[in-house]
């Protein structure tokens, strides 16, 4: 089963990278018309056959291996870019992009080694559904205030790593016991359920505003770093996952997740685009087309919100 959870967590990946250019680009880059919504649907699209493959895998595999196989869509993204955006893959990116996949390859390494099936009480998920309901308010301010890309981009990497955590318990439940019923006993697994899909909505929310300003690839480098460190966490400490870490392994994970956030900052330093817009003015526009115009002037209808003005 975890070599089709693998296998379905890739084809995730590579949907998750195409789909998150579809929607940056319509977002960030094309005028209001019906080619934009075309784009920007047939992103959703993607994103939704995205989350249907992680339920899946996520029912399959534990959620240490599952959702860092994300990584391997900072290699999807940079071979789109490259190929249907012109992005020079310069030593800078494809350090960053080696620095991030090298860390988060060695967090799921070391934490991987300790998993134990989950062990899911009353408590744990009562604890585990006011984490999703206070995320997704706290989200949705986010998504309203002045906060910067990197900062939208953690946020929306803390939700959706609890949102992984959360889909992974219902999955297993569902693998190892069938489909609950509507009686009083499962009530908290379909409330769990709806507490999820509202997470959810909110992480999409807040992604979007995140396309709207700045590079896909940033996007994608802290949702694949952030997010399976998030959901380790959550599982260790309300599910004892990881039970039996030693003090060398949670050095080993505290240097891998340290490593996987600096290369999402060496990320939104050294990308190309975020290069070119600091050196070029704004509304100065390139042979290149508006893909290059910095991000003020790729984004004149978009308030700090990514909502049409």
């Amino acid at each position: 089963m975890i070599i089709t959870a693998i296998i379905l967590a890739t084809l995730a990946a590579f949907c998750l990278a195409l789909g998150t250019h579809f929607q940056q680009y319509a977002v960030a880059t094309m005028t209001p018309g019906p080619k934009r919504r075309t784009t920007w649907v047939t992103g959703l699209g993607l994103m939704g056959m995205v989350t249907v493959l992680n339920v899946i895998a996520l029912g399959l595999g534990p959620v240490a291996i599952v959702q860092p196989i994300g990584a391997i869509s900072l290699v999807f993204a940079a071979l789109i870019s490259r190929r249907y955006f012109g992005l020079q893959l310069g030593a800078p990116l494809l350090i960053s992009i080696g620095v991030t996949m090298f860390s988060i390859f060695a967090f799921v390494t070391t934490s991987a080694q300790f998993s134990h099936e989950l062990v899911a009480t009353e408590e744990s998920l009562t604890w585990l559904l006011a984490l999703l309901v206070a995320l997704s308010l706290f989200g949705a301010l986010f998504a309203l205030s002045r906060a910067g890309h990197i900062p939208r981009v953690i946020m929306t990497g803390i939700i959706f790593g609890t949102v992984a955590a959360a889909t992974h318990v219902l999955a297993r439940t569902v693998v190892t016991e069938g489909l609950p019923d509507f009686g009083t006993s499962d009530s908290q697994w379909w409330m769990m359920l709806a507490a999820v899909a509202l997470a959810s909505a909110v992480g999409f929310w807040l992604v979007q505003t995140a396309y709207a300003s700045g590079p896909p690839e940033t996007v994608l480098a802290g949702l694949t770093v952030i997010d399976p460190i998030v959901a380790v966490v959550i599982g260790a400490a309300f599910f004892g996952e990881y039970a039996g870490l030693t003090p060398i392994a949670i050095g080993l994970l505290l240097l891998a997740a340290g490593g996987g956030i600096a290369g999402v900052w060496m990320l939104s330093q050294f990308h190309p685009r975020v290069l070119e817009s600091k050196s070029v003015p704004t509304g100065r526009i390139s042979a290149d087309g508006p893909a290059h115009l910095s991000p003020e002037s790729r984004t004149p209808a978009h308030n700090s919100q990514g909502i049409r003005s």
